[in-house]
This record gives structure tokens, sequence and C-alpha cells, in this order.
């Protein structure tokens, strides 16, 4: 995806620059230069600029949110199998849908429709698990590159304690976790990077993980899994580890805790756990909604961050029954107040403090800060633009006269969704607009840049359904283990289509 040349945006601004703190640049000129924030400048300084985009009373911009853990193969049944513990759960549900992936038709169909709805709903970065198999997250690759999200991407991997016919080999794990990396970095694509996924310890060996560490220490990767999430998996490493004290001792002696490691949940991490991935420079996904659903415990956020930890927001799909970060954003507030019910903790966290998760928290998870986050000059311009106009039945909320900007913003944090989102840019370029996603050539885009367009959704081909039922253990022991979260704590036509207002000057 080619940056866009030299634009600018003339309106009010929100990020989180820190913890806590919301800040609003109001009327001011935001220069774009290939991909790049190249100046920001008070709106009576615009005759500096030769031409920009108004915002209409009632838009803002928001830094594009960052996912820090996703399922990609898990979206074909997110919102479903929410009546069995984990262990069933991996069981009955993930397993065959990941299997199902094979198809490569179907994966190429599914994988369009997920990056579109995570685009959909803001999400311009996302840190994606894939499947077991090579080809299927190939696809998964191809599909990111051409819809212009951004992404850090993993195959799975897992050598044990898997279904006969969703299992692979050690050798052949590590050959084929070697190659997804060369074909991801060889497109040099500078929005992907590659990520080595161990699945979580109960599936691998220890054989399996000191192999992918070396990968990932070779070519710099991310790495990715699950540690200390629930009651079940926590007692199945220590079954088959006696000798470690913790997850965070078995990652340790494998060498997957860097700088660049993103472990998910840690609802069960001891102080001394935590303290170790700082120091290792390891971050935490903390997934509040698919704790609710999977987990034995509450993730601490406030008490993490106190303790030096980095921390990223994740809708854990499918675990997490939504693909919006704005419904994370909202678990995540409600986590904290469970908490603090249950004394727990005495601090809560508010809409601001998760709106940080959600950006700065995930961009510092991914080693990212650098590049997104907020609006500051040299950083990458991933942006949403948000519309609060639409009231009645055609939005989400209702604005009242007499309500400010900021009021009109922590209505949409807390009541928005992706219908308030008309425009999302990654690089500098508009990846969205209205229903349409302009870099998908399957669509014809009108050259009308204010035209709201519906975009088709493809028709996805039959696959036949692997039913791995009959194998479920249903006992108590498969209540808690591998694909849920866990919470921290703390087409239209284009006449039904949003309208909003936009002009050049």
């Amino acid at each position: 995806m080619a940056a866009a040349g030299s634009h600018a945006f003339r309106g009010t601004f929100y990020h989180t620059p820190a913890y806590g703190q919301l800040e609003a640049l109001r009327d001011v000129v935001v220069v774009i230069q290939d991909g790049r924030i190249a100046r920001i400048a008070s709106g009576a300084e615009e005759e500096a600029v030769q031409s920009e985009f108004r915002l209409s009373e009632g838009q803002y911009f928001v830094p594009g949110f960052i996912d820090t853990h996703v399922h990609a193969p898990q979206y074909k049944f997110t919102g479903t199998g929410t009546d069995v513990p984990l262990m069933e759960w991996l069981r009955k549900y993930t397993f065959p849908a990941e299997t199902s992936f094979q198809d490569l038709d179907a994966a190429r169909q599914r994988y369009s429709l997920l990056v579109k709805r995570f685009l959909a709903n803001g999400t311009t970065t996302a840190m994606y698990y894939g499947s077991l198999h090579l080809q299927p997250n190939l696809v998964l690759v191809d599909s990111i590159e051409r819809l212009g999200q951004r992404a850090v991407v993993g195959k799975v991997n897992m050598d044990r304690h898997s279904p006969d016919d969703y299992i692979e080999n050690t050798s052949d794990g590590l050959r084929d976790a070697e190659a997804f990396v060369t074909y991801t970095l060889d497109k040099k694509c500078s929005r992907i990077q590659p990520c080595i996924t161990p699945r979580f310890i109960p599936t691998c060996t220890p054989e399996l993980m000191k192999g992918l560490a070396a990968i990932a220490s070779k070519y710099g990767c991310h790495i990715q899994s699950h540690i200390s999430e629930c009651c079940g998996e926590v007692n199945c490493v220590r079954e088959m580890h006696p000798d470690y004290a913790s997850d965070a001792a078995v990652f340790e002696e494998m060498g997957l805790l860097t700088s660049r490691t993103v472990m998910a949940h840690g609802t069960l991490l001891s102080d001394e756990d935590i303290r170790h991935l700082a120091r290792r420079g390891t971050a935490v996904s903390h997934c509040p909604l698919s704790n609710f659903f999977l987990g034995d415990a509450f993730f601490k956020v406030n008490h993490a961050l106190s303790l030096g930890l980095k921390v990223g927001l994740g809708t854990d799909v499918a675990g997490g029954i939504s693909p919006s970060m704005l419904s994370a954003q909202r678990m995540a507030v409600v986590n904290s107040r469970c908490l603090r019910a249950h004394k727990l903790a005495k601090d809560v966290i508010t809409f601001k403090e998760a709106l940080w998760l959600a950006t700065v928290g995930g961009a510092q998870a991914l080693d990212m800060s650098d590049r997104v986050g907020t609006f500051e000059v040299g950083k990458e311009f991933d942006a949403l633009l948000v519309d609060t106009n639409l009231g009645g039945t055609s939005g989400p909320f209702d604005v009242f006269p007499g309500e400010d900007d900021d009021q009109r913003f922590e209505k949409f944090i807390n009541l928005g969704d992706d219908r308030n989102l008309i425009e999302v840019y990654v690089q500098g370029v508009c990846v969205k607009r209205g229903d349409v996603f302009l870099l998908d050539s399957s669509v014809e885009v009108k050259e009308d840049a204010d035209l709201l367009m519906s975009a088709p959704t493809p028709v996805e081909p039959e696959a036949a359904y692997v039913d791995l039922a009959n194998r479920v253990d249903s006992s108590d022991e498969a209540a808690s283990m591998e694909g849920g979260d866990m919470a921290p704590d703390g087409a239209a036509a284009p006449e039904s289509a949003p309208v909003f207002k936009r002009f050049r000057h």
C-alpha cells in the first residue's frame, strides 16, 4: 500500500498521551506527508497549508485502535459456543473451526470478512493468531496486505495434547514456522510483521518452544502465547512441568520472554511473575470480555502497570464474543469495577484509561509506540474519523443541545459503534470510507470522495464441517484452558449510509 502524498485535516483530535489523561487538540491542522504526521499547527495558521479537509461540528479524529489478541480463524463462530467450559469449547468449536481453514477458498472468503469487520470497528492494528497449517496463514497475510490493515501475524504451533487431525510433529512445525516468517518478511510490507506463536504450554513440547525461540531470535520476530489464564491451564502446566514454579518460569526457560513478546490473559500471574515479565519487557494483553466467559480470575490492570508491566487490550475473538475494541474498552472498565466490588482492588479505571489501553498501551505492547498510538509529529497517521451527529435510529446515541465536544466524545466511547466511524486511515491512507473498503480490488470505487457506497459481502463457499464434538470430555477438569482471554482489572444503499459533512478550503 503506497502511502498518500501530502494532505491535511483541520478539526479536533482526541488522544491519550499519558495513562488517564484525555487530551483534545482543538482546531488544529494536522498535515500528513507520506503516511506520517509532518506538522501540527493551530487552525489560525491554516494559510500555511495549501488545502485541507475541515471537519464538521461533532466530528473528531481518534487514534486507530490496537487489538493485541485475536484468533483469526475463530471469527467464523464468534458470538456462538458460549454454552460450554473452556476445554470443551476448544474441542467442540475451536479446533474444528481452525481445521476447516485448510479449504483455501473458504479461508480467502472468511479472512476477507474478518479484516473488513475489524477495520469497520476501528481496529487499524491487530495481533492475529492464525491456524496450524501453513497455507491458510499465508492467505491471512495476503488478505491483511490487500485491505490495508496493520498487523502482527503468527502461524500457531502445537505438537502435543491436540486432536489427531490438528497436530504437527515438531520438525514440521519448526519448518513451517520459519517458512511463514520468511514469506511475511519477503513481502517487505511495513504494515505486516510475522510472529512466533506457540499456542500455549500444554500443547507445545519444550523442544518445539526452544526451536521457536531460536527462530524468533534469528529474525527478530514478535512472540505471542497465553500465560496463567485459568486454573485448569495453570494446574495442567504444573503437572507437566513440576520443576517450574509457574508459566512464566517455563517460558523463561524456553527463551520466549522478550521485549517483543505479548502474553494473553495473565490473570493468575503472581507479583513475582509480573515483575519478571516487566524486566524482560514482555507485555500482557488484557482481554476482559473473554475472561468473563472462560476465565477464573480478573486481571488487575492498575496493579500490573504499577509493577512496570506493559499492558495492551484485546478482544480475544472468539473467546470474546465481540470484535469491537469499543466493547473491549467498556469491559475493561466493568472489570475494574468488579474488582473493587469484590474488594480485590481499591481503584478503578475510567473510559480515559481504557482508551489509553486500546491505543498507547497496545502500541507499547507491540513495540510500536514510536510509530502509532497518539497524534505526534513523526508518527504514522493511523486514525479514525468519528461522527457523533447520527441521531435517531440511524445512530447508536443521541446528542442534545448544550452538550460540548468532550461530552459527545465520551458518549461515543461509551455508546458508539461502527456506524460512527465514517473513515479509517492506516499509514495516512483512507482504507475505509462509509461502507466501502477503498483498497478492495473486487469493489469498484467511484471518484467522488464524499460518496458513500456499499461493499458487497462475498458468498462463502460451502465447506465440510469437521465435527469433533463426540471427542469432548465434559468433565469438570475441562473447565479451563486456552482460547479465552482473562480480564484485567483494574449491504445498504448509498442513501441509507451515514451522511457526513466535509468540505475543502
